[in-house]
């Protein structure tokens, strides 16, 4: 059985080479995502993640490669960053982008799945849209989670220089999860901006 990866297909939104400014217009794509307010890690990522996401994204999977004979790879975390409420504690939204091939149908069949499986824990409610990014700036951070914002300043200062707007609030791509690479000088992270002509 052939696997699809989405990686690939999307390679310029979901590769970059180091140390360079990339302009790119995304496509619409589809995710399931879940919003998010709390507390960071010490890694800059939410402290209390239970994750439905992810685990909704499993459930497709599985379904997806039974029934319908396709198989793809799971995808990276997303998280578009909102609003700053205090030093230490965001409003974000969390997200997997999932083929097109999945449907609602599919999509409510996984979720009850999930909240059956987890019924003794609170689970975060997820939703299966459609998002179209747009025209983006992006630049891949490689480091430490908290240290991004130093590449959302380069990229703020790019897009002033370049006559652009940013329109949106920040979205990072993790490539790699840290539990794999335990040192941060090898976590990379995309980092975009949605952004317009002035």
């Amino acid at each position: 059985m052939k696997v699809n990866d989405y990686r690939k297909l999307y390679k310029p939104v979901y590769h970059m080479k180091p140390d360079m400014i990339e302009l790119l217009q995304v496509p619409p794509l589809q995710f399931i995502v879940q919003e998010g307010r709390g507390r960071l890690n010490t890694l800059g990522r939410p402290a209390e993640d239970y994750w439905a996401v992810w685990k909704t994204v499993n459930q497709l999977k599985r379904m997806s490669k039974e029934r319908n004979n396709y198989q793809f790879k799971l995808m990276p975390h997303e998280i578009v960053w909102h609003e700053k409420v205090s030093e230490e504690e965001w409003t974000f939204t969390e997200m997997m982008q999932v083929p097109d091939s999945i449907d609602f149908d599919m999509y409510d069949e996984a979720n009850r799945a999930v909240e059956k499986r987890y019924r003794k824990q609170i689970m975060p409610k997820t939703k299966l849209i459609m998002i179209d990014q747009g025209f983006c700036i992006q630049k891949l951070h490689i480091g430490h989670y908290r240290e991004s914002y130093k590449t959302v300043e380069e990229l703020h200062k790019y897009a002033e220089d370049h006559g652009y707007k940013v329109s949106k609030d920040r979205r990072e791509i993790y490539l790699n999860p840290p539990d794999c690479y335990p040192t941060p000088d090898r976590w990379e992270t995309i980092v975009r901006l949605q952004v317009k002509a002035l």
